[in-house]
This record gives C-alpha cells, sequence and structure tokens, in this order.
C-alpha cells in the first residue's frame, strides 16, 4: 500500500508506480507472515545488503516487518546500501544519496546503515539526457558530507557500466557489478585501508 503526498492511498505496486503523485510511505494492510528459515538467515548474516532497485516498491517492502526488522537489530551483520545510478519518477524525483539513507533508515529499527555504496563516474551526457527526456530519470547526485553526517560511511568508486540492450537496440545504464562485488567484498573482510 503506498500514502501519496496527497494523502491518497493506493493499493498494489504497479498502481502506485504509475500514479503521478509522488509516494509518502509505504506499508502492508497487515502484517507478513515471515519463514523462521528467513529469519536465521538474517540472524547468521555477515552482511545485509540492502540493493539498488526502486526505493519505495522494491526495496523497502523488505523490511516492513517487525520481524525482520527486530532480527536485522539483533543481528551483528553490516548494513550496506548500494544506491542507484538514477532517480526514479514518482518515487525518489529530486533524490540525493543522503536522501536514499535517510529515508531507508525512517523504515530501519534500532540499527541504521552502517556504508553506502555510491557512484562518482561520469554519465554520457547524451545518454544521461535520452534518460530525462524518455523516462523523467535524472543521475544521482552525492552529497557525501551529507551522508556521512547520517553515521554512514560512504564508499565511491566508477560504477558506471553501459550495457547495449540488442533487442530494443538501445545503450542502457547499469552497474558495474564487477566492482560492487570487489567493494562489497572488501567491507565484508574489514579491508577498510582499500575503500580510501
Amino acid at each position: 500500500m503506498g500514502k501519496m503526498e496527497d494523502g491518497t492511498i493506493i493499493e498494489g505496486e504497479h498502481n502506485i508506480t504509475k500514479s503521478p503523485q509522488k509516494v509518502n510511505e509505504v506499508f502492508y494492510k497487515k502484517e507478513p507472515q515471515i519463514s523462521n528459515e528467513l529469519l536465521e538467515v538474517i540472524q547468521e548474516a555477515d552482511l545485509i545488503i540492502l540493493s539498488m532497485g526502486s526505493l519505495f516498491t522494491s526495496v523497502i517492502p523488505n523490511l516492513l516487518s517487525k520481524d525482520i526488522i527486530n532480527t536485522i537489530d539483533n543481528s551483528n551483520a553490516k548494513i550496506i546500501y548500494c544506491c542507484n545510478l538514477f532517480t526514479q519518477p514518482g518515487e525518489t524525483e529530486d533524490f540525493k544519496v543522503s536522501d536514499h539513507v535517510k529515508t531507508l533508515n525512517k523504515y530501519l529499527g534500532k540499527r541504521k546503515i552502517n556504508y553506502v555504496i555510491a557512484n562518482t563516474g561520469e554519465i554520457d551526457e547524451k545518454l544521461a539526457l535520452k534518460y530525462a527526456t524518455d523516462e523523467q530519470k535524472d543521475p544521482i547526485i552525492l552529497d557525501k558530507i551529507q551522508t556521512e553526517k547520517l553515521n554512514t560511511k560512504v564508499i565511491t568508486d566508477n560504477l558506471v557500466f553501459i550495457k547495449k540492450n540488442t533487442e530494443e537496440r538501445k545503450k542502457v545504464f547499469r552497474h558495474n557489478y564487477l566492482k560492487l562485488g570487489f567493494l562489497i567484498n572488501t567491507i565484508a573482510l574489514d579491508y577498510e585501508y582499500m575503500l580510501k
């Protein structure tokens, strides 16, 4: 369920993303049932990774369970957020990296995001203009100082990878998954010196 900026309630991910209104918050009609196996996996994890994707309709719904939040609060796992490359209309227009972190922290419990991985690579201007025109998406701005004020360590790199989509005959932006994987493993292994 999505509560929009005008106060209306919309049901369903598809309907929320198609609404011209901006999302203020998301919630479930009733408390979701979570399997014990999932809670055990979270409890034993070394890392909890909040990945790229639609912030309100793909990432946050995983944090809308009291059982999951309580388990995260009682775990020793580092919490990492891999920030998107672009904003999303209706969900994160004008959001900077710190806005993403603040929003996720609002849905987390006592424990908050320890690390955010953000892009510092250049976005090709022509392709960025096409994204802005066709999809109303803009590159996310890294406001490092504001993000660090949230007690979050900021890990940056050129994470831009341009993939050729042969079916649609167009180029699309993607995260460089090899670099992203390296950075995540570096955090997992506590190799702080490699992240500077």
